[in-house]
């Protein structure tokens, strides 16, 4: 299949943990045949304070395709806010530009959250790892809102993949496969 055929599915590392878990799912993405892996970096990873991840996804021999710099400074609710409404700028003009078939994101963190709104609302499909999860924080609720925006779900834990089930979620989109990175 030629680069011109191929689907292109962007994937959005927010920060070095995202990286972590994804790593295995990007090592595919970059070897498919049928698939080209766009990556885009942005929050946490980017950041010198948090150790620069990026550089150790370069190192790793991943081509970053975009950095999307969102983060307001001031680690107070209402600079985590505002960097969501950030996000959703940023994100919708590089999803635009970039017109991906699909999005992937995991996780809950609120960078995620203007992803999944950016993407949703451009006709993106968007694909969500690790949704389901309860832990009574903020967290619970962006992980439920990006769940319940998402077309396709990877839950860590069968219990987890019944909590999706449970938000109304069609069965044949949702994939209990565990954790990526329990393969490493």
């Amino acid at each position: 299949m030629t680069s011109s055929m191929k689907r292109k599915i962007a994937v959005v590392l927010a920060d070095r943990a995202n990286y972590g878990r994804l790593k295995p799912v990007l090592k595919i993405l970059k070897e498919s045949n049928q698939m080209q892996l766009i990556l885009i970096c942005a929050g946490s990873m980017l950041l010198n304070r948090f150790g620069s991840a990026v550089d150790i996804v370069r190192a790793d021999g991943f081509e970053i395709d975009e950095e999307v710099y969102i983060e307001v400074e001031g680690s107070h609710l209402a600079t985590m806010t505002k960097s969501i409404g950030l996000g959703i700028i940023e994100f919708t003009q590089v999803l635009s530009r970039l017109k991906p078939d699909f999005a992937m994101v995991i996780g809950d963190r609120y960078e995620v959250l203007s992803v999944a709104i950016a993407a949703v609302y451009q006709n993106i499909c968007l694909i969500h790892f690790q949704g389901g999860e309860v832990s009574g924080s903020i967290d619970e609720l962006t992980r439920h809102a990006i769940t319940k925006l998402s077309h396709y779900h990877f839950p860590a834990t069968k219990r987890a993949g019944d909590n999706v089930l449970a938000m109304g979620e069609d069965p044949k989109t949702v994939f209990p496969f565990g954790c990526p990175s329990v393969d490493v």
